[in-house]
C-alpha cells in the first residue's frame, strides 16, 4: 500500500481551521491587519510545503516510517499513512493550543474572548499539543481498520510528534515522561469545556499511562528504532520551528521566502564542468583519468616535483574509479598522504556522486580547525566556482556571511541583511563549510537554534576531514551517527585522514560498509614522493626528559643544535626554514626568548601559538609563503600541525602521539621539491598532561610493539600498526567505562536529549575564557571598510581599535530598544570581528593577570584585558618577564 501524498495530508489538516472561528488571532501589528489563527497555519503549511518539494523531506520521512515498520515486521499499509500523516501534522496543526481563550486576551488583547476566560494560564505550547495528541488519540481509538496490538505504536507515536508541539518556544527540545497534575488538570478542563471530539476521561488516561505505552512499544522492538524515533522527533521539531518562523517573519516583515539554497541541475551541472576545467590539473586528469589508473607506480619512484603530480593525478583517478565502482554506498573513506590534496579528492567524489545521485542538493565540508575551514572555503571557491551566493563558513570566528547577489541592494528598511539573517541562520546555501563540534551538534544537539539546520541534512553530501584530532573514546559515538543517519536521510558521507584507518571496524553493523576509495593506499604512502620528503630522526631521544631545574638549559641546548643545523642547511642550500614545536605554550614562549637572545640572530623569528591572535597568525603565514627571508625560525605549538599551509625545510617536535609528529612532518618539504630535509624529534614536556586519556597515547605507552616500534611506524607510514590495538581496545568491554556506546545508547532508549547531547562532546569542557585584548590590528583587503566607518572603529592610523569596537559592543547589548532582527545581524557582525580580538584563557591566567582586568566591561560574556600593554605583545603573545611561567599549559 502507498502512503497518502503531502499534499493530501496537508489539505485534510487544513480544513481543521474551518471550524474554527476566524476570531482566533495568531500574531497581531500596530502597522497592518491582525494575524489570524487559520492565516498562520495556512502560511505555516505552504512553508512545510515549498521545504518538502525544495529537499523532497517526504520521501525522507516515508523512508524511515518503512524502516520502522520493517524492523517491526508490521506490515500495515493504514498505520503508516496515520504515522506520515501524524508527522506532518504536528507541523501544521502546532499552534492550535491558541485558541486558548485567556492567551487570545492576555497575548492577543483580543477583547472578544473576555468572557471566556477560564481559570488557567495563557500558555498556548503545551495545550497545543495536548489537543494535538487528543485529537489523533480518539481518531485511533475509533478506527476499526486498525489492528488492536498496533495501537500502542501510534499512541507512542502520536505522543512522539507532540513534543515540538509543546517545545517550539522553548530553547531546548526534550521528552518528558511525567507531567504535572496542575497542567494536566488545567488542559483537560479546557477540553472538555469546549468538548473538543472526546469521550470522557480519554485524553487523561493516555497521559498518565505513557510510560506502560513507551515500555510495550520498546519491548517489540530492536535498538535500531531508538534511533529513527530520535531522528522524526528532531526532524519534526527542526521543520516546526523552521516554518513557524519563515510564516512569522513573512506576516511580521512583509518578506516571503522562496529559496532555500538547494542545488539545482543547473548548478550541479555547473559544480561537474567547473571541476574538468577550472583547474588545468583537474582539465587534464579528466581527459586522462585511465591514464592514470592503468600508469604504473614503478615508473613514479624517484622523487621530484613531476613524479609527485603524477602520483596526486593517480591516486585522484583511482579515487573516482572506485567511486564509480560503488555508486550506491552512503559510506566513502579515503585515506591519503599528507600533501596528496585531499580537498581536490573530495571534489572530485563530490562531482561524481552529483552526476551519480540525482537527489542529492548540499554539501557539508567538516573540518576541526578554522584554519582549515578557511583554507577550504577560498580553495572549494577556485576550484569548482562557487560564490559567496552558494557557499558559507559557518563556525564561531565567522562574521555575517553576505551573498553578492544582495550586497547591492540598499533597501531603508534592512531588507537585504533580513534576508541575510535568515539564510545565515537556517543555511540556505548549497554548500557549507563548519566545524566537526558544529556539524555533530546538529546531528545530536538538543538546542532550538542548532535545530533550525537538522533539516537541511536530508538529501546531502558529508566530507569529514582529519577526524583523528579528537579522542578515541568518541569514535564509536562518531561512528553511530554517520553509520545511522546516511541511509535514513539519504546521505552520502566521505570520510578522509592521513592516518586513521576506516573506522567502520569499531561496530559489528558498520563494519565492512564504509569503501575505501584508495584500494591502493600502500603504495601512495611507502612512495618516496610522500614517505622520503622528510628524513625523521631520532638522534635527539636519549631518553632523559629535563626536570624544571634544568629545563633552561636544555632548551639552550636545543637551541644550539637547532642553530647548528639550520647553518648546515643554510650553507648547503642558500635558505634555512626552520619549524619547532612544543607541546605546552609555556616551553613555546621560554624556547622562543631564548632564540632571540641567543643562536639566531640573522633569522626572521615567529611564534604561533594558542595566544596570538588570528590575524597575527594569517600575517605570519602570509609571510612565510612570500618566501621574503632567507633564514626563519618558527616556534609553535600544535596549532600548527593541521590547517596551517607552510613550507619548511628542518622540523623540530617534542614527541607526542604519533599522529602529531606526522602532521608536523607534513609541514616540512610539502612538495618534495628539496634535498635534505629532516624532522628531528626530542622529548622535552611529558604529554601526558594533554593526550593522557588518549587511548593512542596509552597503546604508545603500554604496548611494547608499539613502544618500541614507533620509528619505523613514522618511517614506512604504517599507522595501521597502532590503530589495530586501538580499535582491538576499543571493543573490550572495559573500554572506557562511561564512554562505552552501549551506555551511551541507553540515552536513545529513555529519549533523552540532554544526555545524549551532553555525554558526547568532542570537546571537553576546560573552563577556559574568552580574553578579549582591545590593541589595535591591521584592516585586510576583505574588511568593509564602509562599515567599519559607520561604526566609528577606525583610528588615525588606519586600524581597527579594539577599544571602540567593545564599545559599540556594549552598545549594542544594552540598547533593548534596537529590532530584533537587526541586532543579532549587528551583533553576528560585531562577534566576527572581535573574535580577532580574542584568545582562550585557562582561569589560573586569569587570576595571574586579574589586576588588569576591567571588571566592569568583563560583565559583558568576555574578560577584558584592559591594561594588556605591561603582559602582552600583538607579535609574540604574553610577556613571560612579567607572567608567571608556570600557569601556562
Amino acid at each position: 500500500m502507498s502512503f497518502n501524498s503531502f499534499d493530501e495530508i496537508r489539505q485534510n489538516s487544513i480544513r481543521i481551521f474551518d471550524v474554527i472561528d476566524d476570531k482566533y488571532l495568531a500574531h497581531i501589528s500596530d502597522k497592518k491587519d491582525d494575524e489570524s489563527l487559520k492565516e498562520h497555519s495556512i502560511l505555516v503549511s505552504e512553508y512545510l510545503s515549498k521545504i518538502n518539494k525544495s529537499q523532497n523531506i517526504e520521501s525522507i520521512v516515508e523512508n524511515a516510517i518503512d524502516s520502522l515498520f520493517l524492523l517491526l515486521n508490521i506490515s500495515g499499509g493504514n498505520e503508516k499513512n496515520y504515522c506520515k500523516s501524524i508527522f506532518f501534522d504536528s507541523i501544521i496543526l502546532h499552534d492550535l493550543g491558541k485558541i486558548n481563550p485567556n492567551f487570545q486576551v492576555d497575548r492577543m488583547h483580543n477583547a472578544l474572548f473576555e468572557n471566556e476566560k477560564l481559570i488557567q494560564k495563557y500558555y498556548h505550547s503545551f495545550l497545543g499539543s495536548f489537543i494535538f495528541s487528543n485529537f489523533y488519540f480518539d481518531k485511533i481509538l475509533k478506527d476499526e481498520t486498525i489492528v488492536e496490538e498496533h495501537k500502542s505504536l501510534l499512541y507512542f507515536f502520536v505522543l512522539l510528534m507532540s513534543f515540538p508541539i509543546s517545545k517550539h518556544h522553548a530553547s531546548f527540545l526534550s521528552f518528558e515522561k511525567e507531567f504535572g497534575n496542575e497542567i494536566l488538570a488545567e488542559a483537560y478542563l479546557f477540553i472538555k469545556h469546549y468538548s473538543i471530539n472526546l469521550e470522557e476521561d480519554v485524553s487523561i488516561s493516555f497521559f498518565e499511562c505513557l510510560e506502560d505505552i513507551m515500555k510495550e512499544v520498546q519491548e517489540k522492538k530492536p535498538s535500531k528504532i531508538n534511533f529513527i524515533f530520535f531522528s522524526l522527533l528532531k526532524l519534526s521539531y527542526s521543520l516546526l520551528t523552521a516554518c513557524d518562523y519563515y510564516a512569522t517573519n513573512e506576516y511580521m516583515a512583509d518578506m516571503r521566502v522562496d529559496e532555500f539554497g538547494i542545488l539545482d541541475e543547473n548548478l550541479k551541472q555547473q559544480i561537474v564542468s567547473n571541476f574538468a576545467s577550472l583547474q588545468p590539473y583537474n582539465r587534464e586528469l579528466v581527459e586522462n583519468i585511465e591514464h592514470y589508473n592503468t600508469m604504473p607506480f614503478s615508473l613514479l619512484k624517484e622523487r621530484n616535483r613531476q613524479n609527485l603530480n603524477r602520483l596526486r593525478q593517480k591516486l585522484n583517478a583511482e579515487v573516482i574509479s572506485t567511486l564509480r565502482g560503488n555508486p550506491d554506498n552512503n559510506w566513502y573513506y579515503i585515506e591519503a598522504p599528507t600533501g596528496a590534496g585531499k580537498t581536490n579528492l573530495s571534489l572530485a567524489c563530490i562531482a561524481e556522486l552529483l552526476t551519480i545521485d540525482k537527489s542529492l542538493n548540499k554539501v557539508f565540508y567538516v573540518f576541526p580547525f578554522t584554519t582549515l575551514i578557511t583554507q577550504t572555503f577560498q580553495g572549494i571557491q577556485d576550484t569548482i566556482g562557487l560564490t559567496n551566493d552558494e557557499i558559507i563558513q559557518l563556525h564561531s570566528k565567522a562574521g555575517f556571511h553576505e551573498k553578492h547577489s544582495l550586497a547591492a541592494e540598499n533597501d531603508a528598511q534592512y531588507g537585504s541583511e533580513k534576508r541575510l539573517y535568515l539564510d545565515n541562520l537556517f543555511v540556505n546555501y548549497q554548500f557549507c563549510v563548519t566545524s566537526h563540534v558544529r556539524f555533530f551538534e546538529i546531528l545530536k544537539g538538543n538546542s532550538k537554534e542548532v535545530n533550525y539546520m537538522h533539516h537541511r541534512l536530508c538529501n546531502s553530501i558529508v566530507v569529514i576531514d582529519e577526524l583523528q584530532t579528537y579522542n578515541p573514546k568518541h569514535w564509536d559515538k562518531l561512528l553511530f551517527f554517520i553509520e545511522n543517519y546516511a541511509p535514513l536521510f539519504n546521505m552520502r558521507f566521505i570520510i578522509m585522514s592521513a592516518t586513521l584507518p576506516k573506522i567502520d571496524a569499531l561496530s559489528e553493523t558498520a563494519k565492512g560498509k564504509f569503501v575505501s576509495l584508495t584500494p591502493n593506499k600502500h603504495d601512495y604512502f611507502t612512495n618516496d614522493n610522500f614517505a622520503g620528503r622528510i628524513e625523521f630522526d631520532f638522534s635527539l631521544l636519549n631518553g632523559k626528559r629535563p626536570d624544571k631545574e634544568k629545563k633552561e638549559a636544555y632548551l639552550m641546548n636545543l637551541a644550539s643544535f637547532m642553530g647548528k643545523e639550520g647553518e648546515a642547511y643554510f650553507n648547503k642550500h642558500g635558505k634555512s626554514r626552520l619549524l619547532i614545536e612544543f607541546i605546552t605554550k609555556n616551553t613555546a614562549s621560554e624556547f622562543f626568548r631564548i632564540a632571540s637572545e641567543t643562536y639566531f640572530k640573522g633569522y626572521k623569528l615567529f611564534i604561533i601559538s594558542g595566544d596570538i591572535l588570528e590575524p597575527q597568525r594569517k600575517i605570519i603565514i602570509n609571510e612565510l609563503k612570500e618566501d621574503k627571508y632567507d633564514k626563519i625560525l618558527v616556534v609553535s605549538t600544535q596549532v600548527v600541525e593541521a590547517g596551517v599551509d607552510i613550507d619548511m625545510d628542518l622540523g623540530f617536535k617534542d614527541r607526542s602521539l604519533l599522529d602529531s609528529d606526522e602532521q608536523l612532518a607534513g609541514r616540512i618539504n610539502r612538495n618534495a621539491s628539496k634535498n635534505d630535509c629532516k624532522v628531528f624529534l626530542f622529548d622535552c614536556d611529558s604529554s601526558v598532561t594533554i593526550y593522557g586519556k588518549d587511548k593512542r597515547y596509552e597503546q604508545q605507552q603500554k604496548d611494547k610493539e608499539i613502544y618500541f616500534g614507533f620509528k619505523e611506524i613514522l618511517r614506512n607510514k604504517t599507522f595501521d600498526k597502532l590503530y589495530e590495538k586501538v580499535f582491538e581496545d576499543a571493543l573490550k568491554p572495559n573500554w572506557a567505562d562511561g564512554d562505552k556506546l552501549d551506555a551511551y545508547l541507553q540515552n536513545f532508549e529513555r529519549l533523552d536529549f540532554k544526555n545524549i547531547n551532553n555525554e558526547f562532546k568532542l570537546i571537553e569542557d576546560n573552563n577556559s575564557e574568552q580574553l578579549y585584548i582591545p590593541l589595535e590590528i591591521d584592516i585586510t583587503s576583505d574588511d568593509d571598510i564602509d562599515y567599519l566607518k559607520r561604526i566609528n572603529v577606525i583610528t588615525e592610523a588606519k586600524k581597527i581599535s579594539g577599544e571602540k569596537l567593545f564599545e559599540q559592543y556594549i552598545n549594542l547589548i544594552t540598547n533593548k530598544q534596537f529590532d530584533f532582527t537587526l541586532n543579532q545581524i549587528e551583533l553576528k557582525k560585531l562577534t566576527g570581528l572581535m573574535s580577532r580580538f580574542t584568545i582562550s584563557v585557562y582561569p589560573k591566567i586569569i587570576n595571574e593577570i586579574s589586576s588588569a582586568l576591567d571588571e566592569e566591561k568583563g560583565q559583558y560574556g568576555y574578560r577584558y584585558f584592559s591594561h594588556w600593554e605591561e603582559n602582552y605583545k600583538l607579535e609574540t603573545g604574553f610577556d613571560m618577564q612579567n607572567v608567571k611561567n608556570d600557569i601556562f599549559l
